[in-house]
């Protein structure tokens, strides 16, 4: 083997089965050869669960929302007159030619759904680039149709799109109602007003290119950013006229409430109405449970609303059980009004800071945080992962002892949170919009924007126990004084929200330059000793670490890891890029973590190797970058790729290979190092060290 490129071994732990998979799965770069089997400048192709492209097939693509319906599984829970349906299944598709993409307009107010030609399908939710590492599908604007059944048109619907990337622009039976531009990972509404129909349309455009008016938060970032609509579409209901009124007096319904906890036994409690604009005394009974007991009914007119958000203050948990890292107990809370009944889930449990040690603490005892960053990305599936894939990686991250994840870096999939809350996992949830600019956070548009997506993440994920810190501008420009109100403007957002969460942000400024860190309560950093940076682990994070501590702040690692090629387990000597060199600087990096009593945790980055971006951000074209890949073995094995170990600054294969496993979930044998290492400490029930 040479000191500059390596020719890896086939690896003993690789089967020779579901090779075809790989072969398919590899197909899926050939749409760029359909590309101009256009009609009327659109072309059309089929997709399946897979991202194969493969010959059009016949569909049924209607759902029935009366007859039945398919509510999501993942929370909060809705019955009686609350009706919820997924929209989820096969859906027409179609997109721009490449001849027509450059000067097609996806705002433009005169286009016309009605000119698009579907012939071939695609599943919803998927994403229409999962194309593997170091291949690269061209970006463009994409169309998509379905037709539902809906006997309550009448009353008008509001969709939910759980994640639309990048843009998104929907139609209803041909009329326009919205569209939405604060990042394609963050779960917003669309009203739907009423319709005289009960068979409907709805048409949805997507433009997964890189823009600063179509998509603000989309800033780049070493990660390939996925489009389609990568996750679930729900129809809900709205509420209908009350009886004996002409119609201009609707019911009220619960559509969000919110339960944050104030102690380990109380929580304050926050109604959101389905009518977004009703100020006024809710003059309807509102019944509250808690874990499905009999509940408390609460007269008409005792409470007020004012945007159609009410308090309903403080109230006890009966028989509390408290969430923990050891034992993640959860709590339900009903709301009925008027026959409409929400279930939302929630876990008692305080995050806050010890003013002696300055260290991060849940339920009044110090805890060190361990875990990893963690990207929605699977080689098959993309940004739209099954729930078996999502299982698989709890177990893994379980089994490897972590106790904390950092959601990488955007907002997270609904199934993933709730996983977070069920295996007692503290999660960092941070908006889209890593790399930002210091012209991005004085610039009034983006900052719209922005301020829109962290609302929106906070109304889909408040309810989570798991989650710990809210965050933003992942590796931002922090070291710009004229950058801080930026920073202060997301924290105030957060706070006047939710106080009980931490807040932070993830800062490549090594200090004192960076300015803006009063701001948070946790300082974050990323830093990769012995990898882009020469120190020992411990020499570089012990002093960041005193440093914060000296100036009164609390200190986490937010990122530090080394890339390693899964492959390369058998070389002589531990270079860069082997796994021997990636396990040596990992227990360097988690060792100081641990025995540091100033660091209140570490991420290390990253959980699983993964796709990295393309051209449009970092000038690299990482199409045809993939390794040589071995005939007829799955899962893919690399025979040979190119990889200079003199510089830590590339992609091989298209990838960023930090990972202790890799794309495909196997591991690397630092992952059993790290895990050794997180166990001790995470298995305790005292975690202060």
């Amino acid at each position: 083997m040479s000191s500059n490129k390596s020719t890896l071994p086939s690896s003993s732990s690789c089967s020779r089965r579901n090779a075809s998979l790989w072969t398919l799965s590899i197909s899926a770069v050939l749409l760029t050869a359909i590309w101009g089997m256009a009609s009327f400048g659109f072309e059309e192709h089929h997709i399946d669960t897979n991202h194969r492209v493969s010959a059009t097939q016949p569909r049924n693509n209607t759902i029935s929302f009366s007859a039945s319906h398919f509510p999501p599984s993942y929370w909060p829970k809705f019955k009686g007159q609350r009706y919820v349906t997924l929209l989820d299944g096969t859906w027409g598709t179609a997109n721009v030619s490449s001849h027509d993409l450059a000067t097609f307009d996806s705002m433009n107010p005169n286009f016309d759904p009605s000119t698009i030609k579907f012939s071939a399908d695609m599943p919803v939710p998927s994403c229409v680039d999962s194309s593997p590492p170091g291949y690269m599908i061209p970006r463009g604007v994409y169309f998509f149709r379905r037709l539902f059944h809906f006997d309550l048109a009448s009353a008008g619907a509001r969709l939910q799109f759980q994640g639309c990337s990048f843009y998104c622009r929907v139609w209803v039976n041909g009329q326009e109602v919205g569209d939405h531009r604060a990042g394609g990972y963050v779960a917003f509404t669309l009203d739907i007003p009423p319709q005289a129909s009960v068979d409907n349309e709805i048409f949805v455009l997507t433009d997964d290119r890189f823009n600063k008016t179509t998509a603000p938060m989309h800033t780049g970032g070493d990660f390939f950013h996925y489009g389609g609509i990568m996750r679930s579409v729900e129809l809900h209901a709205l509420p209908p006229p009350r009886e004996g009124t002409s119609g201009s007096s609707l019911s009220l319904w619960p559509w969000r409430v919110y339960a944050t906890p104030n102690s380990l036994e109380t929580v304050n409690v926050t109604l959101h109405l389905t009518d977004r604009t009703y100020t006024g005394p809710i003059d309807t009974e509102i019944r509250v449970s808690f874990d499905m007991g009999p509940g408390v009914a609460y007269a008409p007119k005792l409470f007020s609303a004012v945007d159609g958000v009410a308090s309903l203050g403080n109230m006890k948990v009966p028989n509390p059980r408290v969430w923990s890292t050891l034992d993640p107990q959860l709590h339900t809370l009903s709301v009925e009004m008027e026959g409409a009944v929400l279930v939302e889930r929630f876990g008692l449990r305080m995050f806050d800071i010890d003013e002696d040690s300055l260290r991060i603490r849940l339920n009044g005892e110090i805890i060190k945080l361990l875990g990893w960053g963690h990207h929605t990305q699977w080689p098959d599936t993309g940004g739209s992962p099954t729930d078996e894939q999502l299982d698989e990686d709890i177990l893994l991250l379980k089994a490897a002892g972590a106790n904390f994840v950092r959601g990488a870096h955007y907002p997270q999939d609904a199934r993933w949170l709730d996983r977070l809350d069920e295996n007692g996992m503290v999660m960092w949830c941070e908006t889209l919009g890593p790399n930002i600019s210091a012209a991005d956070t004085v610039d009034p548009y983006f900052l719209k924007y922005q301020a829109q997506q962290m609302n929106e993440m906070l109304d889909n994920a408040i309810n989570h126990a798991s989650i710990a810190i809210w965050a933003y501008f992942n590796e931002g420009p922090s070291g710009e004084n004229a950058s801080c109100p930026a920073y202060q403007m997301n924290t105030d957002l957060i706070k006047s929200r939710d106080t009980s969460r931490l807040v932070s942000y993830a800062s490549s400024e090594a200090p004192p330059k960076d300015v803006c860190f009063p701001v948070v309560d946790i300082v974050s950093i990323n830093g990769y000793p012995e990898w882009y940076d020469k120190p020992s682990a411990k020499t570089y994070w012990s002093a960041f670490a005193s440093y914060y501590k000296a100036l009164g702040k609390t200190f986490l690692i937010s990122e530090s890891g080394v890339g390693a090629i899964y492959e390369w387990q058998d070389n002589e000597t531990a270079v860069p890029w082997t796994c021997a060199y990636q396990a040596k600087a990992l227990v360097d990096i988690v060792e100081e973590s641990i025995s540091d009593f100033n660091v209140s945790g570490l991420a290390l980055w990253h959980f699983f190797d993964f796709k990295s971006t393309d051209f449009v951000i970092t000038g690299n074209w990482e199409n045809n970058t993939h390794c040589d890949y071995l005939d007829n073995v799955y899962p893919p094995t690399c025979g040979y790729i190119d990889v200079n170990i003199s510089t830590p600054f590339q992609k091989p294969g298209g990838q960023n290979c930090k990972g202790v496993i890799d794309f495909w979930r196997r591991k690397k044998p630092s992952y059993g190092e790290v895990a050794k290492r997180f166990t001790a400490i995470t298995a305790k029930t005292t975690q202060h060290r």
